[in-house]
């Protein structure tokens, strides 16, 4: 169990920092009156990252599953 604690903290830290940068770009694009296609690519950008590190996430969990089996065959 130890060894989900570490990736779980690290996603969650990467993603909040995702969405403080994302959101305070979206700020300064509103602020300064820029187009909504930036606005956008602004949402969609930070996203895809997110769903990235979700899915790499999602590859460790499985890994430490198969590693937690794989100890408990040895004994």
């Amino acid at each position: 169990m130890d060894k989900r604690i570490a990736p779980t903290v690290i996603l969650i830290v990467l993603v909040v920092f995702i969405l403080l940068q994302a959101g305070g770009v979206i700020f300064a694009l509103t602020q300064e009156g820029i187009g909504v296609f930036w606005k956008i690519l602004a949402v969609v950008v930070p996203l895809i990252f997110i769903v990235a590190l979700f899915s790499v996430y999602r590859e460790r969990m499985r890994e430490i599953d198969e590693e937690e089996k794989d100890d408990l065959s040895k004994y």
